[in-house]
């Protein structure tokens, strides 16, 4: 059993603080408790839309490689939204298949406490964008790099400790999440196109028949 700490007794808006630190205590001590929060699952997702938002559009002129149309906030919001449960729903699929033990709910938690370290480090960099120029900027891009990195490391940790998985099994099931998201992303696209052909077809015939 391991040693308890103040996590039963913290915050709920302070826990992904404390996961960042703590992957795998965090997480087990989550569990424990039961004490995952839609509100903070929420909060998460919407600061992340809010930095990406902030990285489009107030990056230093030296790294912004976006153009306008990337700038959209409905564009951003729909993309963001849909990647994350996306990734949800694949590791829920598969992970059941795999007799994993974590639900919907839980998977939202791990992977929304894994984006904290880049919305962090994000929000730097963009700042640090108005203020650094030439060789210095290369720093920033490392920083983001080790940000997803250690979000990664968290989201295994975290994934590893819902589902009751050894290493092995916890890296079968998160490649078969990209796998799954794959497939999820290629249903997505035939459903668009086809949308877009009865479009067509009934925008068309609209017309002929308007004109008639």
């Amino acid at each position: 059993m391991k040693k308890r700490t103040g996590f039963d007794t913290m915050s709920p808006y302070l826990y992904p603080f404390y996961i960042c630190m703590h992957p795998r205590d965090g997480f087990l001590e989550l569990k424990a408790n039961k004490k995952g929060s839609s509100l903070v699952v929420t909060i998460i997702i919407a600061l992340w839309l809010l930095v990406e938002m902030f990285h489009r559009t107030s990056t230093g002129f030296d790294m912004n490689t976006f153009n306008a149309e990337d700038t959209s906030l409905l564009r951003t919001s729909v993309i963001t939204v849909m990647i994350f449960f996306m990734v949800a729903i694949s590791n829920w699929c598969f992970c059941t298949l795999l007799d994993g033990k974590g639900k919907l709910k839980d998977i939202c938690v791990v992977c929304a406490n894994a984006l904290v370290p880049y919305i962090i480090v994000r929000f730097i960099t963009v700042c640090g964008s108005w203020v650094l120029a030439g060789d210095e900027q290369v720093f920033l891009t490392y920083a983001v790099v080790v940000s997803e990195i250690w979000g990664a490391f968290i989201a295994f940790s975290g994934l590893e400790e819902i589902h009751e998985y050894s290493f092995a099994k916890t890296l079968l099931a998160i490649l078969l999440t990209v796998v799954g998201l794959i497939i999820i992303l290629f249903l997505a696209l035939m459903l668009l196109m086809l949308f877009q052909q009865v479009y067509f077809f009934v925008a068309s015939l609209y017309f002929e028949l308007s004109y008639q």
